[in-house]
């Protein structure tokens, strides 16, 4: 029996929404990352009856929600200060978010550090680290693990832990994103900080490109990285983020699902993971 379960990300899902689960199911997939909603949009998973469908979807077709992605910190960074614009947007996704994921049972909130979050300053750093304890405060008696998904190396990914200083903070992983961003190698990285990392995002790419191969297929090493995710053990959960349906991975096919299908075989295949 494996000791992984795959599942993918809702922003990788060429039909987004509780609507989809259905097609994950017939894929074999056991598990949906859930994108909590742009700040813009109103944060349609705050909304309880959006919850609930979710949630009944999600007993009938058998996938689970493991996490849940505030990935309007992407667009409103914690990177910012509390007081500006960004920064209060910040703190509300992150207070909305935190909300929502206890409501729903879901174990990990990511709190993502990429696009207007990249944290490229001294103070960016703490700003973050800022934003995170405020995370851990809101879940405080609760077992919710606090997932900061960013690019710093391995040094300054244990001395963010260690800033925030809290036993729930974790790190999500992602098997192409050091590599692009910041130019790590992925499998001395995640070898270096395994013992701190929740779950993670597997993907590819290739040309400075994001999500744009098959697993494998891009120049990120992923099957180096796949080795050390086999070896340390050092998450239950495994989330395909392909972007399916955005170019140019969906030349591949032009059925998106089937382009997913494949990275399912892949992973599969990798993780010893049954169909």
């Amino acid at each position: 029996m494996s000791d992984f379960k795959l599942g993918v990300v809702e922003w990788a899902c060429p039909l987004p929404g509780p609507g989809g689960l259905k097609i994950l199911s017939e894929l074999g997939l056991q598990g949906m990352e859930l994108d909590f909603g742009e700040y813009e949009a109103g944060y349609p998973l705050y909304n309880e009856r959006v919850q609930d469908l979710y949630l009944e979807n999600g007993v009938k077709y058998g996938i689970e929600f493991p996490a849940i992605g505030l990935n309007a910190l992407n667009t409103h960074g914690m990177c910012h200060d509390r007081d500006s614009v960004d920064g209060m947007i910040a703190i509300q996704t992150i207070e909305k978010g935190i909300e929502t994921a206890i409501k729903m049972n879901i174990p990990v909130a990511q709190l993502p550090s990429f696009d207007n979050g990249f944290i490229r300053t001294e103070k960016h750093f703490y700003n973050v680290c800022e934003k995170l304890k405020l995370a851990c405060e809101l879940s405080e008696g609760t077992d919710l693990i606090i997932a900061f998904e960013n690019v710093l190396d391995a040094e300054q990914t244990k001395e963010m832990i260690r800033e925030v200083n809290c036993p729930r903070v974790k790190v999500f992983y992602d098997t192409q994103n050091y590599h692009l961003f910041s130019g790590l190698n992925e499998a001395e990285t995640l070898r270096s900080i395994h013992e701190d990392v929740a779950m993670i995002h597997i993907k590819d790419g290739y040309n400075n490109a994001i999500s744009s191969a098959l697993l494998g297929h891009g120049d990120a090493k992923f099957f180096d990285t796949a080795k050390v995710i086999r070896d340390t053990k050092c998450t239950d959960w495994l989330f395909l983020e392909n972007f399916y349906a955005t170019l140019p991975i969906r030349n591949i096919h032009k059925d998106f699902y089937e382009i997913m299908r494949k990275d399912i075989e892949i992973a599969r295949n990798t993780f010893d993971i049954a169909a």
